[in-house]
């Protein structure tokens, strides 16, 4: 039994190790995507499917164990690289604005479960690891419009939560979304991280992407090397 339990700890130790390179990896790739584009900055959303952890206004000392934590918290609360929002802003290119966000979803077993009773927090209810996904997920608005009318959303679905838009999005075997009104676009699109392998093969997929915004509203805001043929 000691055996055992000594191995369980060697897994997480190993665990903890391959997700600190892997978590590395993935902000790379998303920094390297910026930078194809006119977005200068970055922020971090995480609180879609499970919370951030805050500060706690009441905390002995304000520079010094002052994070919120409790009892009944979630395990993955603590993983922030397990589904993670990177937001880019907006840009304006010429008369339109271009919103734009990436989407890390490192493990898509909860989404594409058939178990009537999954749980964000019971990962036995999730599709197997070997059948489940890791995507990255490109999400880009364009409008004309003073703010965006359909980031994340559909507008045939007018009382659709931005989270409920996503969430059937990433349960859909769907790669593409596209919505679109006379003053706007939204395209969603996912991309397996094994696509993300190399520099060049990232090239490929911002050169997907790049041309299927440009095919779909016109507008063109990566850097002009991604729109060669010879990219693909």
């Amino acid at each position: 039994m000691k055996k055992e339990i000594d191995n369980i700890f060697v897994d997480v130790r190993n665990a903890f190790r391959l997700l600190s390179r892997y978590q590395k990896r993935i902000l790379n790739i998303v920094n390297y995507i910026r930078e194809q584009t006119p977005y200068t900055d970055m922020w971090g959303s995480k609180n879609w499917y499970s919370d951030e952890i805050k500060n706690r206004r009441n905390s002995p000392d304000k520079e010094y164990a002052k994070l919120n934590v409790f009892k009944d918290m979630w395990g993955l609360d603590f993983l922030y690289g397990h589904f993670f929002e990177y937001y880019f802003g907006t840009t304006k290119i010429g008369k339109h604005t271009v919103e734009m966000s990436v989407f890390q979803v490192s493990d898509d077993g909860y989404f594409i479960s058939n178990d009537e009773n999954k749980h964000m927090t019971d990962v036995s209810s999730y599709a197997s690891s070997e059948v489940s996904h890791s995507y990255i997920v490109f999400n880009v608005s364009v409008y004309t419009t003073k703010f965006s009318q359909l980031w994340l959303g559909d507008p045939n679905r007018p009382n659709e939560s931005q989270k409920d838009f996503l969430t059937r999005f990433l349960e859909s075997s769907k790669d593409t979304i596209i919505t679109s009104t006379d003053k706007e676009h939204s395209i969603l699109k996912k991309y397996e991280m094994q696509r993300f392998a190399s520099q060049s093969e990232t090239d490929k997929v911002i050169s997907d992407f790049a041309k299927l915004v440009k095919d779909n509203t016109g507008v063109k805001f990566f850097k002009e090397n991604f729109y060669r043929n010879d990219v693909l």
